[in-house]
């Protein structure tokens, strides 16, 4: 028995901890995770790393939803973030349970139009200044524009999984891995 129990502490042990090892594989056909250059209301910009859309129940979302036509939604679009290049909050946030604020959408294609962007959730991903996940809550005013950094050639740490956009950014400064540059597939 005795020989046995540090066996099974050990199977335990590498149970646990594979749980929170996070692995892409090298195909990797389609990323779903963003880094985003947000400015806020007073100019400041802040560089998130792997970002997407959480809405308010807490759920991860690749899109956003974007009404064009009037304030209520003559259409309503869910409007996937690969399409998007710039979003650009030009009113105020209207409070629940319409929580849409004017926004001018600018998509990969070229193509511009002003509508409502759902304001009720928060982006979230990785600060690269500070190396932890932050929360960018869109519902309070606080943000002028995001604009999405999803065009060319990325670095990825193949120790955390961590994307990085800054192409200057030769180690990971998470766990200081060296990182692997990574092309998008078209």
């Amino acid at each position: 028995m005795n020989r046995i129990l540090p066996v099974l502490f050990f199977c335990a042990l590498v149970s646990a901890a594979a749980q929170d090892v996070v692995t892409f594989p090298e195909d990797l056909s389609y990323d779903p995770f963003y880094a985003v250059k947000v400015t806020d209301s007073e100019g400041a910009v802040y560089i998130l790393s792997n970002s997407a859309f959480m809405n308010p129940e807490g759920e991860l979302k690749y899109f956003v939803w974007f009404r064009r036509g009037t304030r209520e939604g003559l259409a309503e679009y869910p409007l996937d973030l690969f399409k998007i290049r710039r979003l650009e909050l030009t009113g105020n946030y209207e409070i629940p349970p319409d929580g849409y604020t004017p926004c001018k959408v600018e998509l990969t294609s070229g193509k511009s139009f002003e509508g409502f962007l759902d304001t009720t959730g928060y982006l979230g991903g990785m600060d690269q200044d500070f190396g932890v996940y932050a929360r960018l809550y869109l519902n309070y005013n606080a943000l002028r524009s995001v604009e999405f950094l999803h065009d060319g050639t990325y670095r990825r740490c193949p120790f955390c999984g961590a994307l990085f956009y800054n192409l200057e950014q030769d180690t990971c400064p998470f766990d200081q891995t060296e990182l692997v540059e990574q092309h998008p597939k078209e």
